[in-house]
C-alpha cells in the first residue's frame, strides 16, 4: 500500500473490478476498468492522432512501442514495474495516479498537468517537466538527477529521499515545496526562485555554496 500523504487523493480504483483488456478499447480512444500486463503498449494516440483517455486501469510491467503519447488523459490508475523511458507525454493530464518502480528516464512531461500523483521508487532522470503544473504531488525515493523542471509550478510538491542532483529548478514556483532529505548536489536555480522552499538545516549550507554566496566572519 502506498504511503498516504496529506492532501494527496489516492486513485479511485478497485482492482478486483478490472475485467476489461486495455488493447480491446484503445481503438475507441477511451479505456476504462482494464488491465495491461507484461506487454508493449500499442500507440497511445488514436489513428487520427488524437489523445487517448485512460480511466481506472492497472498497467503492470509494460513498455512503450511508440513513445508518442502527448495529450494523454490518465486518471485513477496505477502503473507498476514498467519502462516508460522517453515517453512523450507533453501536455498530458494525469490525476489521482500512482506510479511505482517505473523507469521514466528522458520522459517528456512539458506543460503537463499532474494532480495527486505519487511517484515512488521511480527513475526519472533527464526527464523534461518544463512548465508543468503539479498539485498535491509526491516523489518518494526517486532518482531525478539532471531533470529539467524549468518554470514548473511545484507549489506544495513533496520530494522525500530523492536524488535531485543537477536538477534544474530555474524560474520554478517552489512555494511550500519540500525537499528535506533529498540529495541536491549541483542543483540549479536562482535565489529568487527559492522563496518559500522548505529545506533542512544541513541543506542550507550547500545551497549557499551552489549559489556562489560567501559567508565570512
Amino acid at each position: 500500500m502506498a504511503t498516504k500523504i496529506k492532501g494527496r487523493i489516492a486513485p479511485q480504483i478497485e482492482l478486483d473490478l478490472l475485467t476489461e483488456t486495455l488493447i480491446d478499447q484503445l481503438e475507441s480512444g477511451q479505456v476504462s476498468d482494464a488491465i495491461a500486463s507484461d506487454m508493449a503498449l500499442p500507440p497511445l494516440l488514436s489513428p487520427r492522432g488524437q489523445s487517448i483517455r485512460i480511466d481506472r486501469c492497472l498497467l503492470h510491467s509494460v513498455t512503450l512501442a511508440d513513445p508518442k503519447a502527448h495529450g494523454l488523459h490518465l486518471h485513477d490508475s496505477r502503473i507498476e514495474s514498467s519502462d516508460l523511458a522517453n515517453g512523450d507525454l507533453k501536455g498530458s493530464s494525469i490525476e489521482r495516479v500512482e506510479i511505482t518502480s517505473t523507469r521514466l528516464t528522458g520522459a517528456i512531461l512539458t506543460e503537463a498537468r499532474l494532480k495527486s500523483v505519487l511517484f515512488k521508487e521511480c527513475k526519472i532522470d533527464f526527464a523534461l517537466l518544463r512548465m508543468a503544473r503539479l498539485q498535491q504531488c509526491v516523489f518518494q525515493n526517486c532518482n531525478l538527477t539532471d531533470a529539467d523542471l524549468y518554470g514548473a509550478d511545484l507549489t506544495g510538491t513533496i520530494f522525500r529521499d530523492c536524488d535531485l542532483s543537477r536538477a534544474d529548478l530555474s524560474h520554478a514556483n517552489l512555494h511550500r515545496a519540500d525537499i528535506r532529505g533529498c540529495r541536491i548536489d549541483g542543483l540549479r536555480g536562482t535565489p529568487a526562485t527559492m522563496s518559500g522552499l522548505i529545506i533542512s538545516p544541513d541543506q542550507a549550507a550547500l545551497l549557499i555554496t551552489l549559489f556562489g554566496v560567501q559567508v565570512q566572519w
